[in-house]
């Protein structure tokens, strides 16, 4: 995994080494620089997702006109209906919903790159190698300054920079016997007008030193986050959608939770991160200002949208007057239990109820030509029972008879 790591950042880190020096060591100048070129970068990949937006955007009319066929209905066997005609009109036009996804899956791991070049400036910028920075760790302690343990591959050597500038200020060539270390080497210039962007604004905020400098970064990443994405959504395409109240209920939750995010992180990593965001987002409004002037998004007259409906068949012919209370015109079910309300389809339809009403007579006549289950149940013979009966009674009378007599004598 650290190789991986190493192929993205390492790379990186020559281009930040380069943007310093070039600036005259000033840093977050450098940052400025790196996400201009990294913007840059990505410019084919905006201007394929704009050409995306604007193949979408052309569509829009016919999509429309999809939706309108189908409204009012809202049960899943239309929306599914719905679905899977916009779905074929895209595939039909060569669109896909996904053409616009890369620039963000790309964004992710020059974001974790920058992170981890920011807080490891001695192994991506400076270019040493871990044994020469525990080397110099060493010497660092040996001059009386208390160095953090460094862990992994020293993946944070912020502080221990910091302290080798202090070391080498009091005590010149205290480093010169090491291997792979360069005296002349510039290290990055993180501190401007005395507020060091090199800490984290958590501790700071813990320690209580450089409180309101440093937390006036995680203040402005939410302001610059949140007014960019409301930018950004005027002036990129926002495609059509079945419900555009959940719809807007969703942007504006995440017109929020992601500038939060944004603040959470900044707040957690050094300030020099929360910098390098708020560049990349003030650049790409700039960026998408310039594509949209240079590629406009296509704007339809009301004639477009009447003839995407013509030709979908969004607005049929009104029903019947006779059905009132029907469904409105251009509503109709996918189920087909108002096809009688609609004149290209009651013919049909009144075919289908006559074939079943006389279907369910003729049953009901065979049903009462049948007969009768208790009519054709066998009686049951009860002149044996009471033969029985009969013969029981004169025996019960005889043996009574008999105790009469055995009383008497």
């Amino acid at each position: 995994m650290g190789l991986i790591v190493d192929i993205i950042n390492i790379p990186l880190g020559y281009v930040m080494r380069f943007l310093n020096n070039l600036v005259g060591n000033q840093y977050l100048l450098a940052l400025f620089l790196f996400a201009l070129v990294f913007e840059i970068i990505l410019l084919p990949f905006a201007i394929k997702q704009q050409k995306n937006s604007i193949k979408q955007a052309k569509l829009r009319p016919k999509e429309m006109a999809i939706r309108k066929k189908y409204a009012g209905r809202d049960d899943n066997v239309t929306k599914q209906k719905v679905q899977q005609e916009i779905q074929e009109l895209y595939n039909k036009e060569g669109y896909s919903p996904f053409g616009g996804c890369l620039p963000l899956l790309i964004q992710l791991p020059i974001l974790f790159a920058l992170y981890d070049i920011v807080i490891n400036p001695l192994r991506y910028i400076c270019q040493f190698t871990e044994e020469t920075i525990a080397l110099l760790r060493d010497v660092v302690i040996t001059f009386g300054h208390d160095i953090p343990v460094l862990t992994g591959n020293h993946t944070n050597t912020i502080k221990l920079m910091n302290a080798i500038d202090k070391v080498a200020a009091e005590y010149p060539g205290a480093f010169n016997n090491i291997e792979g270390f360069n005296p002349d080497i510039v290290f990055p210039k993180m501190t401007v007008f005395g507020i060091d962007f090199s800490a984290i604004p958590k501790d700071a905020f813990l320690s209580l030193s450089e409180f309101g400098w440093l937390l006036i970064v995680p203040v402005l990443t939410f302001v610059v986050y949140f007014l960019s994405s409301k930018i950004n959504r005027k002036l990129m395409y926002q495609p059509t959608t079945a419900d555009d109240a959940a719809t807007g209920c969703s942007n504006k939750m995440m017109d929020w939770m992601m500038p939060v995010m944004s603040v959470a992180i900044s707040f957690s990593v050094p300030a020099a991160v929360g910098i390098y965001w708020i560049y990349r987002c003030v650049l790409g409004v700039v960026k998408q200002f310039l594509i949209k002037l240079a590629m406009p998004l296509p704007v339809f007259t009301e004639e477009d949208y009447k003839a995407a409906e013509k030709e979908y068949g969004a607005k049929p012919e009104k029903a019947s007057k006779s059905k009132s209370n029907g469904p409105k015109p251009g509503v109709r079910s996918l189920h087909h239990i108002d096809d009688e309300d609609f004149p290209d389809t009651a013919p049909a339809a009144l075919a289908r109820k006559k074939a079943l009403e006389e279907a369910e007579a003729e049953e009901k006549k065979v049903e009462e030509k049948k007969p009768s289950l208790i009519a054709e149940a066998p009686i049951k013979d009860d002149t044996r029972l009471d033969k029985k009966s009969e013969k029981a009674e004169k025996e019960e009378e005889k043996t009574d008879s008999d105790v009469n007599d055995s009383e008497n004598n």
